[in-house]
């Protein structure tokens, strides 16, 4: 029967007399440096980074950690190892797969197809940015991964400036990630907080104002209410 006991005893037998304990205890130091720049950043792209470095120097410990085991108890770094693999994969690949997906639910096309100005004025605030519309009465407008998504019914209900000011906010949303469920899923892998949907939406508001301006936001806002 598994013991998790056992398990730490034996962790501790064997790794206490190991040459490589120093370089052990200096990735698992490495790794919870990380993760405390993880919890502290405030840009995004700091906190996945951050992130994914601390998972990989504890891949490292681990690897460490097995060679110098003699014993057979070895659950809990098989079930840590295939945490690390998972949660690391989700990282990488549910950005660049999820709004990929959502093309082809909606059905989604290049906005170009019916007006270029949408794409060229994305494109002085974000150049990884791509502007698609997707066909539906119900104006609402929402990014994920590299893509802002317009439906038809938005595009019909607001003037050029009221669409600028509801890009820029999309596009603030892209540039930091948090309209994906990248952080969100870090936020679950980590136990930690992720900012609330009412604090994104001011913050991208915000920006939206100083980009645009902020009667631009005031009134797309007042029209989706």
């Amino acid at each position: 029967m598994f013991s998790i006991t056992e398990e730490i005893e034996c962790y501790i037998a064997c790794i206490t007399d190991s040459s490589l304990l120093p370089l052990m205890g200096m990735n698992i130091f490495l790794a919870l440096l990380l993760f405390t720049v993880y919890l502290k950043a405030k840009s995004s792209v700091f906190r996945i980074f951050s992130f994914i470095a601390a998972q990989l120097s504890m891949v490292f410990a681990i690897g460490m950690v097995a060679s110098a085991m003699q014993c057979s108890q070895m659950l809990t770094i098989e079930i840590y190892t295939a945490y690390v693999l998972a949660s690391s994969a989700i990282i990488l690949l549910l950005p660049c797969v999820y709004y990929k997906a959502l093309i082809k639910r909606y059905r989604a096309r290049p906005i170009t197809e019916v007006m270029d100005w949408p794409q060229h004025f994305v494109n002085i605030l974000s150049k990884k940015a791509e502007v698609y519309y997707y066909d539906s009465a119900v104006p609402r407008a929402f990014a994920s991964g590299k893509a802002v998504f317009l439906s038809m019914g938005m595009l019909e209900l607001m003037d050029e400036s009221e669409l600028k000011a509801i890009l820029a906010h999309e596009v603030w949303h892209i540039r930091h990630n948090n309209k994906t469920p990248i952080l969100r899923q870090l936020s679950i892998m980590t136990f930690t907080r992720n900012r609330s949907e009412d604090e994104l939406e001011l913050l991208a508001d915000i920006f939206a104002g100083e980009v645009v301006s902020k009667d631009a936001v005031e009134s797309a806002r007042a029209k989706l209410n």
